[in-house]
């Protein structure tokens, strides 16, 4: 169904330069062919976009980029060819998009999508989310409906940290027993921790330092809690000094890195998911942590079928991603979101921002 088009004024959060946000309106033009405008109901804060708002140069001669890329909402419009949803649906959209017909996109990896353009640039990841409305390219391709019986925040998370903690997770080949160690416990470490219970894994350690993130980590399936200093040795003599079969880095710091290669065993599995921002290198010691252990990155999971999937996840009550909301603030406040969130004020995990 093509609803009319018109023109869609919306308040949306913008940067304006490097470390520069406002919220103001913009205008965000009629659909065009495959896309939807989506009216936002709930909005939040991600990790990378304080990456990508604080490390990221602001691309020449643009006046400001839309932020925001987790979004759940009520289709307001549609554009031509767009034939899975209709005006009225309540959908959430994969972070990052892909155009359906590359190479890449065919062997289902559609956040690598080579025609919308990939790292470096990201030019394919979704804008505009932290707004009162925002737009879907390639609708049917990177968009799914929320399940009725789901809130807002259920639905929300498995467009970027659910599908990329669960990713890290299903890329390691975490199987039935084993030890899984997951470094970090921020939105998407929370989510590789339950993943790694969901996936059979016995022994399950989240190292973290933030109290609050230690206790819902355990909530959500880790056997225990520790901090870093304490990891290594811990690790050890739980293993009897064998060390974990799989690491999970969900910090994207090079000290946390090099944590991951020493507390997995011989033959065992480093998983890379921490974004690393404005760290352009990693140095690895090319030692026996480094040829004897297999590393995967990962980028987040994307497309309908990969949402849909998530979604019942949760909506067969695998895994509530609702838990992770610690905060909520009027969307017009999304600025001082941005604050709270960087300096977890008041143990802040994730913040949701209603129109």
């Amino acid at each position: 169904m093509v609803s009319t088009p018109t023109l869609v004024h919306s308040r949306t959060c913008v940067k304006l330069d490097t470390g520069r946000l406002a919220f103001r309106t913009i205008e965000i033009p009629e659909p065009g062919p495959g896309e939807a405008i989506v009216r936002t109901t709930l909005a939040t804060v991600c990790g990378s976009d304080i990456h990508f708002l604080d490390e990221f140069p602001m691309p020449r001669g643009v006046a400001y980029v839309p932020m925001g890329h987790e979004a759940v909402g009520i289709v307001h419009a549609l554009g031509p060819g767009v034939t899975s949803f209709k005006v009225g649906d309540r959908v959430v959209a994969s972070c990052l998009y892909g155009c359906g017909t590359c190479a890449n996109c065919q062997r289902g990896e559609i956040a690598l999508c080579l025609t919308f353009g990939t790292i470096p640039g990201i030019t394919n990841a979704l804008t505009g989310c932290q707004g009162e409305f925002y737009r879907v390219p390639n609708a049917d391709l990177n968009m799914a409906r929320v399940p009725d019986g789901l809130t807002d925040e259920q639905a929300i998370l498995v467009g970027d940290v659910m599908s990329t903690g669960f990713a890290a997770v299903e890329r390691a080949g975490v199987d039935t027993g084993d030890v899984v160690v997951i470094l970090g416990q921020g939105p998407v470490g929370l989510c590789a921790t339950a993943a790694s219970r969901l996936r059979g894994a016995g022994l399950i350690i989240a190292v973290e330092r933030v109290p609050e993130r230690m206790a819902l980590a355990q909530r959500l399936g880790a056997t225990l809690a520790i901090p870093p200093e304490a990891a290594t040795d811990h690790v050890l003599r739980a293993t009897n000094g064998r060390g974990a079969d799989v690491a999970i880095e969900a910090v994207g710091l090079p000290e946390t890195f090099e944590l991951a290669l020493a507390v997995t065993r011989l033959g065992g599995t480093v998983s890379s998911v921490g974004v690393y921002g404005a760290i352009r290198h990693l140095t690895v010691p090319v030692t026996g942590n480094f040829y004897q252990r297999r590393i995967v990155t990962t980028l987040c999971p994307a497309g309908s079928d990969r949402l849909r999937r998530l979604l019942d996840l949760v909506r067969f009550a695998r895994f509530d991603p609702s838990l992770l909301f610690t905060h909520e603030l009027p969307l017009a406040e999304v600025v001082r979101a941005y604050e709270l969130f960087r300096r977890r004020e008041g143990g802040a995990i994730k913040i949701a921002l209603r129109p």
